[in-house]
């Protein structure tokens, strides 16, 4: 695209005349190279804007911005909504398809491994980590090119209406539908908001699928939607066998399947079939996904298994909400050795925190051989040892001595517990 083509597609106001082509467009002045275009963002925190001049001297051939520095800037009334409108033209350019993924759990896992799967026979592009929201999406989008063949890409949400905004960014020809959780209930209010603000990935997709988790009883109201529903709802798991670091179960298509996931935690199993239906629709032989899904590991910080001396560290602090925690807790059910339960925060939950914070006793009173201790405020409902912040926990544990535990780590992120991860690793 040239920086005339840009221009016009942002509606930006510019002395600018120029065909030159731009290489990349970039958010963070940190990644800025010759040739490329700086969006100046504004966030709570900082202004983008005061980075332009570092932009320019490290090679940006313009900036885009709301109020105009120097000759090299582009004027538009919202740089948000310029990364809307330039990766909306991006993704028009290229006729592959879009895959789409949202739901309160398991987004980051199914993305992930939808792409090890589909990438056993196409180019795929994802986007990194957890960046789902409009700067991480439109930033995947901006990384397009010639090469790609498919897009698998995450939807993010913390407030009604931006799940529908990135879908009408992406048009996804495939919707997929993770679950209904508690996730970010401070915002939504009510599981029916969010059931509403998942289902709104609808609202970019023209004659798609949307593949749901045919077990989650909001989802299972889709079945008479008329959204172009994927016959492969009903797939089921049975057979289940869960062991310390890996589950087997079977699955029926034209006969019967044994699926092994190494990596422990059965509530990964619904993430596992959204990918299987998925990734059949795009010719890929069964035989194949069983394999990729035997050889996937997943991200760092979700169930990690961290052998430390006598004792096994289980990394699950990524994030956390509800459905994860009880997740988590369930896979120690079954492990006769010491349990120590480190659980921090579960944010974003609003009036409902206390609620859903004493919801997790139910679930903790049924392990055997436990210590708890809690990190936070509205952890102190979880009954255990409770500590404001990590540091005073750490400061706490280090004069106790482990032997042959398992600790399990949860938390929202905001609450670092990394740190004591990093503490015992080290």
């Amino acid at each position: 695209m040239t920086l005339n083509e840009f221009i016009k597609v942002i509606n930006g106001i510019s002395n600018i005349n120029s065909e030159e082509r731009i290489k990349q467009i970039k958010t963070d002045t940190r990644k800025i190279n010759k040739g490329d275009i700086f969006i100046a963002l504004k966030g709570k925190k900082y202004n983008g804007e005061d980075f332009v001049n570092i932009a320019i001297q490290k090679g940006a051939i313009a900036c885009v911005v709301e109020k105009s520095i120097n000759d090299k800037c582009i004027q538009v009334k919202d740089t948000t909504q310029c990364l809307f409108l330039i990766g909306l033209y991006i993704r028009k350019q290229y006729n592959i398809p879009l895959i789409g993924i949202t739901g309160s759990n398991g987004k980051t896992t199914t993305k992930d491994l939808l792409y090890h799967v589909l990438s056993s026979k196409y180019k795929v592009l994802k986007n990194d980590g957890s960046k789902n929201n409009i700067i991480g999406v439109s930033d995947t989008l901006f990384k397009l090119n010639k090469n790609h063949e498919i897009i698998v890409m995450e939807l993010g949400t913390n407030h009604l209406g931006e799940i529908s905004y990135l879908s009408k960014m992406c048009e996804p020809d495939v919707g997929i539908i993770t679950n209904i959780g508690s996730s970010h209930l401070e915002y939504f209010k009510t599981r029916k908001n969010i059931f509403k603000e998942k289902i709104s990935i609808l609202d970019g997709m023209k004659d798609g699928n949307l593949i749901v988790n045919g077990d989650d009883k909001y989802l299972k109201r889709l079945c008479s939607f008329k959204c172009g529903l994927n016959k492969n709802n009903d797939l089921k798991a049975y057979n289940i066998k869960e062991y310390t670091d890996h589950i087997i179960f079977n699955i029926y298509l034209d006969k019967e399947y044994t699926i092994i996931f190494n990596n422990p935690g059965t509530h990964f199993i619904n993430d596992i079939l959204l990918v299987i239906k998925c990734a059949l629709n795009y010719e890929i032989k069964i035989k194949t996904i069983i394999n990729k899904i035997k050889s996937f590991k997943l991200t760092d910080k979700r169930m990690n298994l961290v052998k430390i001396k006598d004792n096994i560290l289980i990394n699950d602090c990524y994030n956390a909400s509800l459905e994860s925690t009880v997740a988590g807790i369930n896979y120690l059910k079954n492990i006769s050795q010491k349990k120590i339960l480190i659980i921090g925060d579960i944010l974003e939950l609003g009036k409902h925190s206390k609620k859903i914070h004493k919801k997790i006793n139910k679930e903790i009173k049924k392990l055997k051989n436990k210590e708890i201790y809690t990190i936070g405020v509205n952890s102190k409902y979880i009954r255990g040892i409770n500590f404001k912040n990590v540091d005073e926990f750490i400061e706490y544990i280090r004069h106790k001595k482990l032997d042959n535990c398992y600790i399990y780590v949860k938390g929202s992120r905001r609450m670092n517990l990394d740190k004591f991860v990093d503490y015992m690793t080290n």
